[in-house]
């Protein structure tokens, strides 16, 4: 697993590219799901953001990182999944005795969301992409449902991850959410 960059007090977790797709992505997804009516050229708007963020942090995850270079980290990198059984266990355990390494991004558990949320966000675009530009497809009530149903489970997978991330940040006794808004983790 990589490490995180030191200063001592704090580590360096998740450098701006990740935050501000992050952050967009969550703005895009909360203006389609609550705000927006499906259709409107609003809602399209949005959701093509939300699939050019989603496309960056692709492009980010496959790029190889160096986490020696000031402003990065290897976290972005998804050289750094990990889905194997031991590191499945050694996660439970780290919650287990209370003490999640600092030095760590995201666990194997919060990779498959992460896999989920590209996977979901992708099928949304490619859907809303298809019912609105292909004019055979327009008004398609199978592939509005698929849709909608995409959307819905992407809606429950935000529910379960932000259960989760308060969940593990109380019980690994490990800030989550400060490092997605600035970068960096109290030691």
């Amino acid at each position: 697993m990589h490490k995180a960059k030191d200063t001592g007090s704090d580590i360096y977790v998740w450098d701006w590219v990740v935050r501000v797709c992050h952050w967009g992505i969550v703005a895009s997804f909360i203006t389609n799901y609550f705000i927006v009516e499906p259709g409107r050229l609003f809602h399209e708007i949005a959701g093509y953001v939300g699939v050019a963020l989603i496309s960056i942090r692709v492009a980010w995850g496959l790029r190889s990182a160096n986490p020696n270079k000031k402003g990065s980290t290897a976290y972005a990198s998804f050289s750094t999944i990990s889905l194997s059984k031991q590191a499945f266990r050694e996660h439970l355990q780290h919650l287990k005795h209370k003490q999640i390494p600092r030095t760590h991004g995201h666990n194997p558990f919060g990779w498959l969301m992460v896999m989920a949320v590209i996977a979901l966000l992708l099928g949304l675009g490619i859907t809303g992409f298809m019912m609105e530009e292909i004019d055979a497809l327009f008004g398609n009530s199978t592939l509005e449902w698929i849709h909608s149903i995409m959307a819905d489970v992407l809606y429950g997978c935000v529910l379960v991850h932000i259960a989760a991330v308060f969940a593990v940040q109380r019980m690994g006794n490990i800030q989550l959410v400060r490092p997605m808004l600035t970068g960096w983790r109290k030691r």
